[in-house]
């Protein structure tokens, strides 16, 4: 089977936000250091002399504040490194399942790996996710199916030449 996708800069931040906060290992990463803004908020502000009261409100706004732009610090570099990867990454891709392998052909290149190399199937509303390893994953959005009858027959075909099953 052979599907014709467009990926864009932010499919790429989907798949990094699936990872973050969606993967095991990296989603109790993400939550330490999440929280430890605004813990560190309180202690420095109550270490200061201030209320409990007063400790807590600062630390949950400037913790908050903080975390939010954290995350988009996290978006921003994602997007940058999009672009300094060069062509073919971003646009028109051909990906082809078949018994042999996976294969992804873009303009500028061309790559393959077998069905024993794939250690994960993800999805989640917007893509699915091909694991090779834990951080790097062939994206195929959801929207390059022409229904979800053609998407079910990528999943299926996928899923029996890996053995293994999408999480749903």
């Amino acid at each position: 089977m052979k599907v014709v996708i467009d990926l864009k800069k932010e499919d790429f931040w989907n798949f990094n936000k699936f990872v973050m906060f969606n993967m095991p290992k990296y989603r109790i990463a993400m939550f330490f250091s999440l929280l430890s803004i605004p813990v560190s908020c309180i202690i420095i502000s109550k270490l200061l002399g201030s209320g409990w009261a007063f400790s807590i409100v600062a630390g949950a706004i400037i913790g908050g504040l903080a975390d939010v732009l954290f995350v988009y610090r996290i978006k921003s570099r994602t997007m940058k490194m999009v672009v300094k990867t060069g062509d073919g990454v971003v646009g028109e891709h051909l990906i082809e399942v078949n018994d042999k392998g996976l294969y992804d052909a873009t303009v500028k290149s061309k790559s393959h790996c077998a069905w024993s190399d794939i250690h994960d199937l993800k999805q989640d509303k917007d893509n699915l996710y091909l694991f090779v390893n834990s951080m790097q994953a062939t994206i195929v959005p959801k929207r390059s199916f022409a229904n979800q009858a053609e998407e079910q027959t990528f999943i299926q075909q996928v899923e029996q030449y890996t053995k293994k099953q999408f999480n749903k």
